[in-house]
C-alpha cells in the first residue's frame, strides 16, 4: 500500500501540540513512576510475601468492583470533547451523581462477598478503604480526560506528581509507624481525594465546567459510552482478575509473589496513559479530516510505540531475576518465572490498544467490545483451570505461572482478533519491517544473555549494548526522521 501524502500544515500542528503534551505528561509519569517504584521497592520487603499478598488482594478486589463505576466516560470524553468542550457540562453532573449511587451498591455487594468468603474484619476494612479510593480514582480519570481533551495538561501533570508524592509519604509513614495495612489503604484514598479536589478546580477553570443535572444529556452520554464501558469493564477485569482469583484459589503468599511480578511488569505499560490521553484526541482530530491520513498517523505512531514497548519488555524479561532480587529479595524468588512470562506480553497489549482506537474512530466500537469480552472469558477460564494445577505441579510460585500464562494467551487471542478484523489496513511494509527487526534484535539479545549468564547482573549491560546496536544498525529506529520531527516541533 502506498503512503498517503499529508498536508504539511495541519497534521504537523496537531503533532506538535500532541508531542509537547506528551512530553509534559511523560515528565509527570516519570516522576510518579519514580515515587511508585520507590514505594514498591519498600512494600514487598517490609511486609513480606503473605502480608503483601493481602495488600495486593485488597487493592485488586476493590478495583475489580469499582470499574463498574467508570461507565466508559474517559473514552467518550476523549472522542467528543476535543471538538466541543462546552458539551462536558451537559453530562458530568449527572455522571457524578450516578457514580455515587453505584458506589453505595458496590460497597454493599463487596461486604456480602467478603463475609461469605470468610475474610477477617481487618482485611475487609482495608478493602473498604481501597474501594473509597477507587471511587475517587474513576472520577479523577474523567476529570483528567477532560483536561487532556481540552489540551491543558500543565496543572494535571503537577497534580499527578503531587498526588503520588502524597501517597508515597503516607505509605512510608504507615510503614514506619507500624500502623498496619489500614494506614496504607488510607494513604491511597487520601491521595485520590486530594487529586479530586484539584482536578475538579482545574476543569472548572479550563472548561468552565458547570455541575448541573441534565437527565436527558446524561442518558445520551451513557448510551453513547456503552460500548466503551463494556470494553473498559472487560479490560479492567482482565488486569485484576488474576490477583482476585489467586486470593480465592491459592493463598496470600502466591498473591504476594505474583503481585510483585505483575507490578514490575507494569513498567512496560508506561506509555499506556499517554496513548489514551494524548493519541486518541489527536487521532480524533485527524479522523475528522481524512481516513487515509488517520491510517498513516496510526501506523507511524504504532511504530514508535512498539519500539519503546519491545525495548522495555526485553529488559524486564532478561533481567527478571535481578529486578525481583532488588525489589523483594530472596523471599520473592518464586516470582521470577511469572515475570519472565509477563514481560513480552505488553507488546501485544500496545498493538491491541492502537487497533482498538482505530476501530473506535471508524465507528466500530461494538467490535472492540466483543473482542474484549472474548478476551475476558478466555482469561477467566484459563485462570480458573490453571492456578491450582500449576501450583501443585510447580510448587511455590506455580499459581503465578498459571496466571501469567493465562495473561499471555489472552493478549495473543485479542491481538489476533484485532488483526483479523482490521486486515492489512493498519500494517504496511515499513511497519512489518520494523517489527521483524525488533524481533530479531530481541532474539539475538536473548542468546547473548544466555551465553553470559555466569556474569550475573553485569550481563544486563552487555544485553543493552547488543540490543541497541542491532536496533540502530538494522534501521528499526530512523534517527533522521526523529531529528526532523523534533526540529519541526521546536519551530
Amino acid at each position: 500500500m502506498s503512503e498517503v501524502e499529508i498536508s504539511p500544515v495541519s497534521p504537523w500542528r496537531d503533532f506538535q501540540a500532541a508531542f509537547w503534551n506528551a512530553m509534559k505528561l511523560s515528565a509527570s509519569l516519570i516522576a510518579t513512576w519514580t515515587v511508585a517504584l520507590g514505594v514498591r521497592f519498600v512494600l514487598p520487603r517490609w511486609l513480606g510475601p503473605e502480608e503483601y499478598g493481602v495488600y495486593s488482594f485488597a487493592g485488586a478486589f476493590a478495583a475489580s468492583f469499582f470499574v463498574l463505576a467508570a461507565l466508559g466516560m474517559e473514552t467518550y470524553v476523549q472522542k467528543e470533547v476535543p471538538t466541543r468542550p462546552e458539551h462536558a457540562s451537559d453530562f458530568i453532573g449527572g455522571i457524578l451523581v450516578l457514580r455515587l449511587c453505584i458506589g453505595l451498591a458496590l460497597f454493599a455487594a463487596m461486604a456480602v462477598i467478603l463475609r461469605l468468603g470468610g475474610r477477617p474484619v481487618e482485611v475487609r476494612e482495608v478493602v473498604y478503604l481501597f474501594a473509597a479510593g477507587q471511587l475517587l480514582l474513576v472520577c479523577n480519570a474523567t476529570f483528567s480526560a477532560l483536561l487532556h481533551a481540552r489540551g491543558t495538561v500543565d496543572g494535571l501533570s503537577v497534580t499527578n506528581v503531587a498526588g503520588k508524592l502524597l501517597w508515597g509519604a503516607g505509605t512510608v509513614a504507615g510503614l514506619v509507624t507500624h500502623s498496619g495495612l489500614i494506614a496504607l489503604a488510607a494513604a491511597f484514598a487520601g491521595a485520590e481525594l486530594f487529586k479530586a479536589c484539584v482536578l475538579f478546580a482545574l476543569c472548572r477553570k479550563h472548561l468552565s465546567l458547570d455541575l448541573r443535572l441534565r437527565v436527558d444529556a446524561t442518558r445520551r452520554a451513557i448510551l453513547a459510552s456503552l460500548p466503551f464501558f463494556v470494553t473498559t469493564l472487560a479490560t479492567s477485569l482482565f488486569t485484576r482478575i488474576d490477583d482476585t482469583l489467586l486470593g480465592f484459589l491459592a493463598n496470600d503468599r502466591e498473591v504476594g509473589w505474583f503481585g510483585l511480578s505483575s507490578n514490575v511488569a507494569q513498567v512496560a505499560e508506561l506509555l499506556a496513559p499517554l496513548m489514551g490521553a494524548v493519541l486518541l484526541p489527536l487521532f480524533s482530530r485527524v479522523a475528522a479530516r481524512s481516513r487515509d491520513e488517520l491510517t498513516h498517523v496510526m501506523r507511524r505512531s504504532l511504530e514508535i510505540i512498539l519500539l519503546f514497548a519491545a525495548s522495555i519488555s526485553v529488559a524486564l524479561g532478561l533481567g527478571a531475576d535481578v529486578w525481583i532480587s532488588i525489589l523483594g529479595g530472596e523471599a520473592y524468588a518464586p516470582a521470577v518465572p511469572s515475570l519472565r512470562l509477563l514481560a513480552p506480553v505488553f507488546v501485544l497489549t500496545y498493538v491491541g490498544m492502537v487497533c482498538a482506537d482505530y476501530l473506535y474512530l471508524l465507528g466500530r466500537s461494538w467490535t472492540v467490545t466483543a473482542i474484549c469480552l472474548g478476551g475476558l472469558a478466555v482469561n477467566a477460564i484459563l485462570n480458573a483451570t490453571l492456578i491450582r494445577p500449576m501450583l501443585e505441579m510447580l510448587g511455590p510460585g506455580g499459581a503465578g505461572v498459571g496466571s501469567a500464562f493465562a495473561t499471555c494467551a489472552t493478549e495473543a487471542f485479542t491481538c489476533a482478533m484485532f488483526v483479523i478484523v482490521i486486515g492489512r489496513k493498519l500494517l504496511d511494509a515499513r511497519l512489518a519491517g520494523a517489527l521483524l527487526k525488533l524481533g530479531l534484535a530481541s532474539l539475538a539479545t536473548f542468546a547473548v544473555d544466555r551465553a553470559f549468564l555466569h556474569l550475573g547482573p553485569a550481563r544486563l549491560l552487555l544485553d543493552a549494548v547488543t540490543y541497541c546496536a542491532i536496533v540502530a544498525a538494522s534501521g528499526a529506529v530512523r534517527i533522521d526522521e526523529i531529528r526532523a520531527f523534533l526540529s519541526q516541533a521546536r519551530q
